[in-house]
Parts: C-alpha cells; structure tokens; sequence
C-alpha cells in the first residue's frame, strides 16, 4: 500500500510541475531544515526564529487531512494548524489563528491563489503572496523563495535591518 502511495506521490508532483516537491523545498527552509542559499534569504541561522505553518482550505477539514497526509505534508503542517474555511469563511479563520498566537509576537504571511484570502490578509493587515497555478504564469509557485516572502515582510512590518537598529539604540 505504501508503495502505492509513493508511486501516487510521485506521478501527482510530475503532473503538477514538481509543485510538491517545491512546496516541500520551501517548507524545508523555512523551518531551518535545509542551508541557507547564497543569495541573501531572510533565513541566516543567526536570525532563526520559530516557523509554524497553517493551513487554511476552502475543503471540508477531513478530506484537506487525507490530502496532507497523502502530499507528505504532515512534516510541516500538524494536524491541529488546518482550519476549514468550508462554512465560516478565510477572515474568521485568519482572526482565529492571530488570536490563537497574539500572544508570541508572531509575524503573518498569506500564501494562496484565491481571491478569498487575498481580501481577509489585506483586512488582516498580513502579506498576501499571490500564487498561480497556471505553467506561464509569472506568479507560479516553483521558484518561491524565502528571499521573495522576506520583501513581502518588509513592505508589511519593515526590514528585520530596521529592527536590529531600534533594538541597538
């Protein structure tokens, strides 16, 4: 059966243009599981902070956690960080989720390819990094970096550089 779903896994990330792979990939550097690249990432061990990754669906919750586990993405996302935006709607889920954490000083990014979410981070004041899954489309998930999500952070909270400088004064 594991198998099966190994070879499932595989033809899915062929299909779709590597896009588990490269989710994986990105998942991976956020959480510090992989070198930093050489072309400046907001990632530098010496700035390594705590990631936690949640999953907003517009699915119902049960099958969006099949599908996380058949993605392999029960490495980086744990079961109780997906929320169904099914019958209440991406905002409430955003403002549970900042409830949730409001208390650890925690910094908000919004990834997604809907405009749903795109309106809820925008009244949440967070980024939204727009994702395409079209193959010519300038914004096609393969190729995000931590280096792109870092100038959406900055344009939203300010530079980390900015940040280092008002705790040194």
């Amino acid at each position: 059966m594991m198998d099966h779903c190994d070879e499932l896994y595989d033809i899915t990330d062929e299909y779709t243009d590597r896009w588990l792979s490269s989710a994986h990939a990105l998942l991976e550097e956020c959480l510090g599981r992989k070198e930093d690249s050489v072309d400046g990432d907001i990632s530098s061990t010496s700035r390594t902070v705590g990631h936690i990754n949640v999953l907003v669906t517009s699915g119902a919750l049960i099958p969006s956690l099949v599908k996380c586990l058949l993605f392999r993405l029960n490495d980086f996302i744990a079961h109780n960080n997906v929320y169904s935006s099914w019958e209440v709607g991406k905002l409430q889920c955003f403002k549970w989720i900042k409830e949730r954490y409001d208390n650890q000083n925690i910094r908000f990014c919004v990834i997604g390819d809907g405009w749903e979410e795109c309106v809820a981070a925008q009244t949440m004041q967070w980024p939204f990094i727009k994702i395409d899954l079209h193959p010519r489309s300038s914004h096609r998930f393969p190729g995000l970096t931590l280096k792109t999500i870092g100038y959406y952070f900055s344009v939203v909270y300010g530079s980390p550089e900015a940040e280092d400088d008002k705790e040194q004064s």
